[in-house]
């Protein structure tokens, strides 16, 4: 045990801090009262164990301790930003650059006024703000909108807003029009900031200016890593197919460009010693994470491939895995709350993966031909990748693609040409006809990367929907997955755990399936009526409004209530819908929407007036001012089984 742990500290380490930052996230404690039972529970462990065993022991607590003081001091605030209309200085710190009509826009606030007394008073917290003007990063403006804390709506399948920006330390959030806000001040970024921006909008604008509208957004997500001109069809498409990870850059992306660099200076070794070739390669590779808005998965990756480098430098033959957890204690020191972002946790679940299961599938077959060998590298790479974010996958997304190891082959293929014939575009833009090739040939990989995936997408039963997980059923598939991977060689805890890992696939699949055979009727929370009715795998939706914003709830639904639906337009007038043996009864007039199955009947009020008819529930609208004997819509969408 003190063997492993010496040469692969961080594989103990860092546990321990993930553990310590759930348990701070988790459990509201003081600081002064944990030390005080952490020093009682010290000098009871010293009591009976040998001082070595108990200095490891107490170093595991303490990282531990760390975990949970970092996250309780990030999640600390001396003075709470208050709710409704209030007038508020602020500093925009980022600033979406998609083409919407309400721009997003994160504001740190400084301070706000205090009505009571008319006196102003230091904040220091995020908020998001929707403006139609689009603001610059550093102005400090004074503004006057209403916040709100952010809820989610309520209804199935919906993705998780509030616990995606709870992740970045971020509550609340309002709408701020032409009129609401005045420009005061103007806060000069850091220098390196400004020039990573302006070098990516430069090359950015490069993209626009070259390619096609839709091979451009997907230019500018795989190698700049802007993913806020993509279409809602290009990622319905990209995450059907299983290709959403290589529209985050992360290790693929930061492997090929390594992989590059080396093959380029490999060629003047004579003129660049392995030092000079190491030390370029890493410059590189950090400038390309600040260009592209250092995210988690290219943090991850640029740091774990600078650690490597440098261990090979110094002849190192360190651990790669040890390297992985180090990289991830690096940066959860630096943020704790990278621990609950999406793409941090299947960037590291993806590696994990890769490292622990790679070696043992590429054995499984034998290959001799090079090139089958090659593709049953890229298959066995690609299956490795998602033995750890499986669970992670079905729990936020409610859905697996199928054919993600087909996918993968293509990804492999034209993903090193996208890059490589990206990078050298922008270094080589001034040149004539040179330029123009290269363009073109980004341009085709690009169209056949976008042609490939829709293929796949397109193949029959593609994607498996209807799995709803819990949190704790993701930590215990991967502790299984670990205990399993630890204790191969013994015999009785390799059933056990291959037997709890079958058992609870199956009973996801069972869930699954029961979830596609229910029956219900489901009134969304919308501000325009949005209603299913589900009878086992058949799903029919009707909708009064904009057909896209309907689609995006059905579609939602249908991840965790399986079936295959249509969406039709409720005009005034009957609508019947057959449900197993009997119909359901639609009716919309002037005041609302009448539902009818049986004998049991409900009324969706649309405006103030009651309904003509008696009715067993009223829905109100969410924008309705709720009565007490109603159900209002702002409170989640009104669900009833058959």
């Amino acid at each position: 045990m003190q063997l492993r742990f010496y040469k692969s500290p961080f594989l103990f380490l860092t546990p321990l801090f993930i553990l310590g930052v759930l348990i701070g996230e988790l459990v509201s404690f003081s600081l002064s009262g944990f030390f005080v039972a952490f020093v009682l529970l010290t000098l009871v462990i010293g009591f009976f164990l040998k001082e070595k065993v108990v200095s490891l022991i107490v170093f595991g607590m303490t990282i531990t301790l760390l975990g949970s003081t970092l996250i309780q001091f990030d999640r600390h605030t001396d003075s709470e930003i208050s709710l409704g209309t209030n007038s508020r200085v602020a500093v925009v710190e980022e600033v979406d650059s998609g083409d919407k009509v309400w721009k997003k826009h994160i504001l740190r606030v400084e301070s706000e006024r205090h009505p009571e007394d008319d006196t102003w008073g230091p904040i220091d917290q995020e908020v998001v703000v929707y403006c139609q003007h689009r603001l610059r990063k550093g102005d400090v403006v004074l503004f006057r909108s209403e916040l709100e804390n952010i809820t989610n709506s309520g209804n199935p399948g919906e993705f998780d807003a509030k616990g995606y920006w709870n992740a970045q330390n971020i509550s609340k959030m309002g709408f701020m029009g032409l009129e609401d806000f005045t420009i005061i001040d103007y806060k000069e970024p850091a220098w390196w900031t400004t020039v990573f921006d302006d070098t990516r909008n430069y090359l950015s604008e490069l993209i626009s200016n070259s390619l096609p509208e839709k091979e451009a957004s997907l230019a500018r997500a795989l190698i700049l890593g802007d993913k806020s001109k993509l279409s809602g069809e290009t990622r319905e498409s990209f995450g059907n197919a299983g290709a959403m990870h290589v529209l985050a850059i992360s290790g693929l992306h930061v492997g090929i460009i390594m992989y590059l660099l080396f093959f380029l200076l490999k060629r003047a070794h004579r003129w660049i010693s392995r030092r000079v070739a190491i030390i370029v390669t890493l410059s590189f590779l950090w400038v390309f994470a600040g260009v592209t808005g250092w995210s988690p998965s290219v943090l991850r990756a640029t740091l774990m491939f600078s650690l490597l480098l440098i261990g090979q430098q110094w002849s190192r033959s360190g651990n790669p895995l040890n390297t992985l957890f180090f990289s991830g204690f690096i940066l959860l020191l630096i943020d704790p709350l990278l621990l609950f972002n999406i793409g941090f946790q299947l960037s590291y679940a993806a590696m994990l993966g890769i490292f622990m299961f790679f070696d043992r599938i590429q054995e499984l077959v034998k290959v001799r031909n090079y090139l089958l060998k090659k593709a049953w590298e890229g298959t066995a790479l690609g299956i490795a990748a998602q033995m750890f974010t499986i669970p992670i996958v079905l729990y936020h997304f409610h859905q697996f693609p199928n054919y993600f190891w087909l996918t993968n082959l293509g990804i492999m293929c034209l993903a090193g040409i996208i890059l490589a014939s990206g990078l050298v575009f922008f270094a080589t833009h001034f040149i004539p006809y040179v330029n123009v090739f290269l363009a073109m040939l980004l341009g085709w990989a690009l169209f056949a990367l976008i042609y490939f995936v829709s293929w796949v997408d397109s193949l029959p039963y593609g994607v498996a929907r209807g799995f709803v997980l819990s949190s704790y059923e993701v930590i215990l598939f991967v502790a299984v997955m670990v205990l399993l991977l630890t204790f191969y060689r013994r015999k009785t805890l390799r059933y056990a755990s291959i037997g709890l890992l079958v058992l609870m696939v199956g009973s996801w699949q069972w869930d699954r399936f029961s979830a596609k055979e229910e029956s219900e009727v489901v009134v969304f929370n919308s501000n325009a009526p949005v209603i299913v009715c589900k009878h086992g795998g058949e799903i029919r939706g009707f909708y009064i409004g904009r057909k896209d914003k309907a689609d995006r709830l059905v579609n939602a639904y249908s991840k965790v209530m399986p079936g295959d639906y249509t969406l039709d337009s409720l005009s005034m007038g009957v609508t019947t819908v057959q449900l197993g043996g009997d119909q359901m009864r639609i009716e919309k007039t002037e005041r609302g929407i009448h539902l009818k199955y049986k004998r049991k009947s409900w009324f969706v009020r649309m405006g103030y007036r009651l309904p003509e008819k008696s009715s067993d529930v009223i829905i109100d609208m969410p924008y309705l001012e709720g009565r007490p004997d109603h159900y209002s819509l702002s409170r989640g969408a009104f669900r009833v089984e058959f």
